[in-house]
């Protein structure tokens, strides 16, 4: 029952009823609420910053389970990155040298991602550090394994055909010669035997009567057959694939054409004193990747281990003949 409320009146000395009007009434409903609501709201504010509700305390029970799971992930990952470190270390220096391919560059290994923000969605929480490194560390790890999947592409493809690839990597003599006094020059700095100036010499000479034999050192293609205006005479080059490529040069006779097919061992051509020769001698190179290398590496099919230590005493005795 709402209280009655009355007023004195001072000139009839009398109380009398006081009536509100419903606006008034509206008013004071309203000016009650409103204080009950910021009252309460205050209260709230004040009991909830000294008290944490049930509520509060299980979200932050989450937050700290979450944090240590992420922790402990990240941890995870560094140990993921330590294999996938050495997995590329045993790639580039051991499965890829079997098939003398190059390291794969770092810059390729370690390329970041360019472009915009890939986090930004990840930005603006309390913690966003953590999960931002921790995206960062999956992307990097998804980066290494996908270059690591292509490196071990070309290894499995390179290992199918190691075959065909070893039937094609040049490995034998190309003269029928087991006498190494008849090795006229080695690869390496000589003087030139026409201007006497100190010259890279890209091949070894080999010596021996006009018209014998020349063979071609592994299976291949036949890429150049004819004369050649610098030096070489009449010159045959052989595409074995894989990077190599060998030059048969000074040649009497050649007896394959451009685009034929060669086995290792079948006759390519005699051996001349054709172009700018001293003598009948084959000058031959093996080139590999479009780069000079050492033939005398390239033996082993022809030779035993010990002829080859008599090869290379003989060609260092020629490179330095006061020894």
């Amino acid at each position: 029952m709402s209280k009655i409320k009355y007023q004195f009146d001072s000139k009839t000395l009398t109380f009398k009823k006081v009536k509100l009007v419903w606006k008034e009434k509206i008013q004071r409903v309203l000016a009650f609420v409103v204080v009950t609501g910021l009252s309460a709201v205050a209260v709230n504010l004040i009991y909830t910053s000294i008290y944490k509700t049930p509520k509060v305390l299980m979200l932050e029970e989450e937050k700290e389970i979450l944090l240590s799971k992420y922790d402990v992930l990240n941890d995870r990952m560094d140990g993921i990155g330590l294999i996938i470190n050495d997995i590329q270390q045993r790639d580039d220096y051991l499965y890829r040298s079997i098939f003398e391919l190059e390291p794969i560059p770092p810059s390729v290994r370690e390329a970041g991602f360019g472009g915009v923000n890939r986090y930004l969605d990840l930005e603006g929480y309390d913690n966003s550090d953590v999960l931002i490194e921790t995206f960062k560390k999956v992307d990097v790890i998804s980066k290494k394994i996908y270059v690591q999947s292509k490196s071990f592409d070309t290894v499995i493809e390179l290992a199918k055909n190691k075959e065909k690839m070893i039937a094609c990597i040049p490995a034998i003599q190309p003269v029928a010669l087991k006498d190494f006094a008849r090795i006229s020059d080695y690869f390496g700095s000589r003087q030139d035997p026409f201007t006497g100036k100190l010259t890279m010499h890209h091949g070894m000479d080999f010596t021996g009567p006009e018209g014998s034999d020349i063979f071609v050192t592994g299976d291949g293609v036949v890429v150049e057959s004819g004369y050649s205006f610098f030096g070489y005479g009449n010159r045959v080059t052989v595409d074995h694939g894989y990077g190599y490529k060998t030059v048969y040069a000074h040649l009497d006779k050649i007896l394959v054409d451009e685009g034929q097919k060669v086995k290792r061992g079948e006759v390519i051509g005699k051996l001349g004193d054709t172009g700018r020769s001293t003598g009948a001698h084959l000058h031959y190179e093996v080139k590999l990747n479009n780069h000079p290398v050492d033939p005398i590496n390239y033996y082993f099919n022809d030779i035993s281990a010990e002829e080859y230590e008599l090869m290379v005493e003989a060609c260092s005795k020629r490179r330095n003949p006061m020894d």
